[in-house]
């Protein structure tokens, strides 16, 4: 996509957006000498590892391994393509971006005629639910205890029981059938008319993280089913990659996030003054949503309604959570059946103790059983305890598993000696398993295997070192270009690279580390961004260059030796042939020995 505006555009972009400047908008940055330092905002951590280094104008994360140049972080951050990220990062600039000269241009167009579709849409349902003649809508908001104002920052309506009353309105501001299909907002008959999807509810517009209006959800104010309905997915909305008044909740200054069910929960709990709460958009939890939690918050508590079959929605929910790496509790609600009925019976501080007596994975885990299992008898006690040994086995934190069964050892008057026991029971056949898998690979890895990977890494390595160095003193290629083709790069990403730099500098336009990292795959990109700061400040950088160009060409004869080595073992008889092979071996063997000598 980075072709989509001419490379002079994309590089105007990219100099009038100080990354230092763009970064601090979303991280406190500390200057530590020549380079800022700061959390990292893509993981959770305590011990800044995220870096800015306003030479090159890139970052990197030691700790996540996320880097890039201000495009890259602005992707990340925002969750954007590259080029929304570069319209973005115009925008704020004030740089007016040509028209698109690609063939993604029509879609980009019309996402932004499907957001201003809905934003009309809701701007329709707010002047509805307003309407003095239509009351049905307000009444039931304040039977559910929601104010003016708060009805007024989610921005709430409501859609009449008419039949076609927005797709008529939307036509009147001059939006085509076609764009108002594609919004969802409307459905299409088998004659080829257009109906209403939502009639005669309370609409609560979707914003994604950047505050634009993507789809809606719609509850019925009586009796009828379904309950509530959803905008279905178009290219503006993806519900598996947005979450309720995230968009609010990122900026309530705390460091952990709510997940409810609901939207009326989320809107209770913030009216109520709890602003750090964001809901899942009526499907399961996704990955996506997952890495939008840990995004914004250290700790991610669960609080589903009570009256969710088996909990299985909780146990989904912190399961991909705590695969993520997220630090996720459980909190149960008591005597209401979920968080809006809760608060508006108990109040704000009685829901902040709720909070604060949160439990983590494994202490729901733990509750589930004992609501499942009688200890009354022996038998129930027997059950209920292997069932923990059986949780505990799984717990890979020694400390957390030694913690928890020494406090079961007490509760239940066992010796310690026993539940540990039946924990290593369900633990030493994985630990055996892995132990002969282990000896098996080592086996079958011979050591030349193991020491051509070895070589063939520090080569990677090598042609990364060489390429960063061009981009920190362009005037190199001059020595590189009579010694080196792209096609001498063996990995696949470095010829990427050393194609885009060696156009470039042929072409006398120039190159700055920066702009290496528009064409970097997030893989590698951390590892370039570790050699432009630990790397490249050597004392002699054409000796530098001379030194890998020798080592890499070093590793291709060798790399080429082994081939012909193979070929003569395996030789098909035709003497012309080996002959052939063997002068090519002499002429190897030569070359490996002079480049030694200059070495």
């Amino acid at each position: 996509m980075s072709n989509y505006y001419p490379d002079e555009v994309i590089e105007e972009v990219r100099l009038s957006n100080d990354i230092v400047d763009v970064v601090g908008e979303y991280v406190k940055l500390q200057k530590k000498g020549k380079v800022y330092f700061g959390l990292c905002p893509f993981h959770n951590e305590k011990t800044p590892s995220f870096n800015v280094v306003p030479s090159g104008q890139y970052f990197n994360c030691f700790g996540c391994g996320r880097a890039g140049n201000v495009f890259q972080f602005i992707q990340l951050a925002e969750n954007l393509d590259f080029v929304e990220a570069v319209k973005l990062l115009a925008d704020r600039a004030h740089i007016t971006l040509p028209e698109g000269n690609s063939a993604n241009d029509g879609r980009l167009k019309l996402k932004q005629q499907l957001i201003e579709i809905n934003v009309e849409a809701a701007r329709y349902f707010r002047s509805i639910l307003f309407n003095n003649t239509n009351t049905e809508g307000i009444q039931y908001l304040k039977r559910r205890g929601i104010n003016e104002t708060t009805i007024k920052k989610f921005g709430l309506g409501f859609s009449t029981d008419e039949w076609d009353s927005l797709y008529k309105y939307l036509i009147e501001k001059g939006f085509d059938h076609e764009a108002i299909k594609l919004s969802g907002l409307v459905i299409q008959n088998k004659k080829g008319g257009f109906y209403d999807r939502f009639r005669g509810r309370i609409m609560f517009p979707i914003f994604d993280i950047r505050g634009n209006v993507i789809g809606f959800g719609g509850r019925i104010t009586g009796q009828g089913e379904p309950k509530y309905m959803n905008s279905p997915e178009t290219l503006v909305y993806d519900k598996g990659r947005n979450l309720y008044a995230l968009n609010y909740a990122k900026n309530s200054g705390e460091k952990r996030l709510i997940l409810v069910e609901g939207y009326m929960d989320v809107i209770s709990l913030h009216q109520y003054g709890i602003t750090n709460v964001v809901a899942s958009l009526g499907t399961a939890m996704t990955e996506n949503q997952g890495k939008l939690l840990k995004k914004y918050a250290d700790e991610i508590i669960i609080a589903y309604d009570a009256d969710t079959a088996d909990q299985s929605a909780t146990l989904r929910s912190m399961a991909i959570l705590d695969d993520m790496g997220c630090n996720v509790k459980v909190l149960k609600i008591p005597d209401a059946k979920d968080p809006d009925e809760f608060i508006r019976k108990s109040g704000p501080e009685e829901f902040r103790k709720l909070i604060n007596k949160s439990v983590t994975l494994l202490e729901y885990k733990i509750k589930l059983i004992e609501s499942r299992i009688s200890i009354e008898t022996t038998e129930g006690q027997v059950r209920f305890l292997n069932e923990i040994a059986d949780l505990l086995a799984k717990v890979s934190n020694s400390i957390e598993r030694e913690m928890y069964a020494r406090k079961f050892a007490r509760e239940y008057n066992i010796s310690e000696q026993s539940i540990f026991s039946e924990i290593l029971k369900r633990i030493k056949p994985s630990k055996k398993v892995e132990r002969r898998i282990a000896v098996k690979r080592e086996d079958l890895k011979s050591v030349t295997a193991r020491e051509n990977e070895r070589k063939k890494g520090s080569n990677i390595h090598n042609e990364r070192l060489l390429l960063c160095l061009l981009c920190t003193d362009n005037s190199l290629y001059r020595i590189i270009k009579s010694k080196i083709k792209t096609e001498d790069f063996t990995d696949e990403n470095n010829r990427k690279v050393a194609k885009f730099i060696f156009e470039k500098l042929e072409n006398e336009k120039g190159i700055v580390t920066a702009e290496l990292f528009n064409i970097l795959d997030q893989s590698v990109s951390g590892e370039y961004s570790r050699i432009l700061m630990e790397e490249c400040n050597c004392e002699d950088n054409t000796k530098a260059v001379m030194d890998i160009i020798n080592k890499m060409e070093l590793y291709n004869l060798d790399n080429r030796l082994e081939e012909i080595l193979n070929e003569l073992n395996n030789r098909d008889g035709k003497e012309g042939n080996v002959e052939k092979l063997k002068h090519e071996l002499q002429s190897i063997i030569a070359r490996k020995k002079k480049l030694r000598f200059h070495s």
